[in-house]
This record gives structure tokens, sequence and C-alpha cells, in this order.
């Protein structure tokens, strides 16, 4: 495997730690690509991917709380997950938008992980 960063991954690192010393109280969240994710196992190998400033929230309606990213987010999707069925039953076509805009999103610095191109199968990685 090359073990050199590409100009794209230089980029994209640089670009987030340029986020992180200007906006030095907003979490970081790395965003992981699925098929990276898919196995099971602890750790996975992944690239720097994009990052930026955006809004998130957390819907915790199901058993399991589900996280979503305002820039990139189905306004339907996030509406139907973090409002009750009633409030969800209650809303019209108009006020679709505005209640998603008024949900209480917090801002963070959001980075994606990405797939290595370089590697055709992923090996998982144990615990230290």
């Amino acid at each position: 495997m090359n073990t050199t960063l590409s100009a794209k991954e230089k980029n994209n690192r640089a670009e987030l730690f340029r986020l992180m010393q200007e906006n030095p109280d907003l979490p970081v969240f790395p965003i992981v690509d699925g098929e990276i994710a898919g196995e099971i196992c602890e750790y996975w190998l992944g690239t720097w991917g994009v990052a930026r400033v955006d809004e998130y929230i957390i819907a915790l309606g199901n058993e399991r709380g589900e996280m979503f990213i305002k820039g990139n987010s189905n306004v339907l999707e996030v509406l139907a997950r973090y409002l009750s069925d009633d409030e969800f039953n209650a809303l019209t076509v108009e006020s679709c938008r505005s209640r998603y805009n008024n949900l209480p999103w917090k801002k963070a610095i959001i980075v994606y992980i990405d797939l290595p191109k370089e590697i055709g199968r992923l090996v998982c990685h144990d615990k230290f």
C-alpha cells in the first residue's frame, strides 16, 4: 500500500486542521463510509475525506439514535425520525421547511472518512 498522501488527501487534511483552528469550541465528528464500517471488527482503515462546518441533530425516537447532518439530509426523513407521530402527522406541506429549520440543530466540524482507493479488501485491526 502506498504510504504517501495524495494531493487530495493533503488538501482535505489541511482543511480539517484549518477548521479546527478556526473553531476550537466545535466538536469534530468523523463520518465513516459504510463500506469501511461494514466489517465486524474494532478498527478500519480509511482516508481523509472532505471536512466542513455544518449542523447536526440526533433523533432518539428509535431504539438507537440517528444523526442527521443538515447540509445533506432529507427534510421529511429528519422530521419523521425526530418528531413524534402526532407532531409529524400534523405538519402541512407549507410548514415542513420551517419546522425543519427550527429544530435544535447544533454546529460541528464534520469530516468524512472515505474508503481507501489503494486496497481491494479491508483488513480489520483489533484494539491495541
